[in-house]
């Protein structure tokens, strides 16, 4: 390689580094509008199925697609008015469950002292420096405000069904406009694309609402039989988490078990809880969600960890759902280009059985 060559080669990773500090800054930036289109283009692609099986019936689009904004709309309402109202009657309770936490915290520390007695905790030391009249309560407190600020982004609802509705009644020409801007040899193959990123994003979201439902259902009636009051709102909870990948399911089962500790009748409960939730995690992993979900979001556990730590920073509990069909959409483009399609490949699951994919690729 010549010095030209690596001149116009360091120009152009300048370039694109330019390029990408731009968008990251305008994502940034304009998140308050941007979040709200992304959540609107989902879930006008989640809807496209009904609204096209409504046409067969109803000849007005515009009434198709606001009958299938019902079909969707009215059962999530429900459901998060029966949460709501679980959620306002735990808070209510909150100065009980604070006595009881503090009863739990004694029980943990002595059954430390009993089983490691060299050891010798003494919760009023844990609890010195100023900690002595820590509010047991913070932490419940902290389930409520996450949750408020998880379904933040419902302030900007009627804006994302605004933006769904418009995406959905101009969705052909909105598609011609994207496809008749490149030449005429690469349409076929963005038309393609543009299919293989519809099926990812409806693969992911119909096959998470299922896991979501299938969970809450497990975990309602698993803390039901082991006797744990509101066993429904923390089996709803625990479900709805798992859209958060790998930690969801670990925070869901570790507010139950703390809520048992600190309440329940008895010490065999708490216990009961940890273990049911260990064994509902190996089935959702190993079970429930690859055969639900499929190979369709392809997407190694390093990347789907570094996708939600760098969309999460960027927007918060939003950025966190988004960013599996976020990434999954970036490595279908990064795929119909040679020059990306190693990245793309890398970001697969299956890259550690393709280790020398990279070396044919090189040499190809």
């Amino acid at each position: 390689m010549n010095r030209n060559d690596s001149t116009l080669n360091l120009q152009q990773f300048a370039y694109a580094i330019v390029v990408v500090i731009g968008i990251g800054y305008l994502l940034y930036v304009g998140a308050s509008v941007i979040i709200p289109l992304i959540f609107a283009g989902l879930l006008a692609v989640y809807l496209y199925p009904i609204t096209k099986w409504l046409s067969r019936f109803i000849k007005w689009r515009s009434v198709t697609i606001v009958l299938s904004f019902l079909i969707i709309v009215i059962p999530v309402l429900l459901v998060a008015t029966f949460f709501s109202y679980q959620l306002v009657t735990i808070m209510e309770a909150l100065p009980e469950i604070n006595k009881s936490l503090s009863i739990g915290y004694d029980k943990v520390l002595s059954g430390l002292n009993r089983l490691v007695p060299a050891m010798n905790i003494e919760g009023k030391e844990l609890l010195s420096d100023g900690m002595e009249n820590a509010d047991l309560q913070a932490p419940l407190k902290f389930i409520g405000q996450g949750l408020i600020s998880t379904t933040s982004f419902l302030t900007s609802f009627g804006l994302v069904i605004l933006y769904a509705f418009f995406l959905l009644f101009y969705k052909d020409s909105i598609k011609n406009f994207i496809v008749y801007q490149f030449e005429k040899s690469a349409r076929s193959d963005l038309r393609e694309t543009l299919m293989n990123m519809k099926e990812s994003i409806q693969s992911y979201i119909k096959g998470t609402a299922t896991v979501v439902v299938i969970l809450s259902v497990m975990n309602s009636i698993g803390l039901s039989i082991i006797g744990i009051e509101y066993a429904i709102f923390w089996g709803c909870l625990a479900g709805i988490l798992a859209i958060i990948p790998y930690i969801g399911t670990v925070i869901g089962g570790v507010l139950p078990f703390l809520y048992a500790l600190s309440s329940a009748d008895a010490q065999w409960q708490p216990i009961a809880v940890l273990v049911y939730y260990l064994m509902i995690q190996q089935i959702e992993g190993n079970f429930i969600t690859p055969k639900i979900v499929g190979d369709n979001v392809d997407i190694n556990p390093l990347f789907a960890i570094i996708s939600l730590v760098f969309f999460g920073s960027y927007w918060g509990m939003p950025g966190i759902i988004l960013a599996l069909p976020l990434i999954s959409i970036i490595k279908i483009l990064l795929s119909n280009f040679e020059s990306t399609l190693p990245y793309s490949v890398l970001m697969s699951s299956g890259i550690s059985d393709k280790q020398g994919i990279f070396k044919k690729m090189a040499d190809s």
